[in-house]
């Protein structure tokens, strides 16, 4: 217990320092690029349509969605903690700031499947039936391992550069260990329970 309570001091040390600007910013950048995904759809919902296809084309691929049609809690797990972590992982190479495709490519299809619901006439209250129940835990999960992967990234940059603001990638790795495993993981778990348990009910009240 007493290591335990260290370690979630340390969590609160990190994420009220540097770590919370990166939060912000990259929950900034999540709202910004959901709009963009509106307007996109908005303007071409053909192309809109056809990605939204193709990205469930992907997750019937995935294997999250079983023979009878019924989603698997442990394969929406792995999907979600495998995308999770290649999005913090991504920060390893320096300059590129990979993660922030994460962020991109997340909140368009957010956005894009908004505008679809709008274009089809579809209340917005069924979108969100179908977004935030399990969303209220996803996204959160989602910025905060996008967020460990931009700082990882700007820290190896300055590592790179010798910046002087650089710190040791230990003590970084050490930090991050704790947001993906204090705070991501248990949210992820919490979402896809929610996901296939709770979210296909609530849908089922607005369709």
């Amino acid at each position: 217990m007493k290591w335990l309570n260290e370690q979630g001091s340390l969590l609160k040390d990190f994420l009220a320092g540097g770590f919370r600007r990166t939060l912000w910013f990259c929950t900034l950048g999540l709202l910004l690029t959901v709009l963009l995904g509106v307007g996109i759809g908005l303007l071409v919902p053909e192309q809109a349509a056809q990605t939204m296809n193709s990205f469930m084309e992907q997750i019937e691929q995935s294997g999250v969605i079983a023979s009878d049609g019924q989603m698997s809690v442990f394969a929406l797990l792995m999907n979600n903690w495998r995308a999770m972590l290649v999005s913090a992982a991504y920060g390893f190479l320096p300059f590129l700031f990979l993660p922030l495709i994460s962020l991109l490519t997340n909140g368009v299809l957010l956005g894009m499947l908004a505008a679809l619901f709008m274009a089809q006439g579809t209340s917005l209250l069924a979108y969100l039936a179908g977004i935030l129940p399990h969303g209220i835990f996803e996204i959160p999960a989602l910025v905060f391992s996008i967020a460990c992967g931009v700082y990882l990234c700007r820290n190896m940059c300055r590592m790179v550069t010798n910046h002087p603001g650089k710190a040791p990638l230990l003590a970084v790795l050490e930090d991050l260990l704790r947001v993906m495993v204090m705070i991501v993981a248990p949210l992820t778990v919490a979402a896809a329970f929610v996901e296939c348990y709770v979210t296909p009910v609530i849908m089922a009240l607005f369709l």
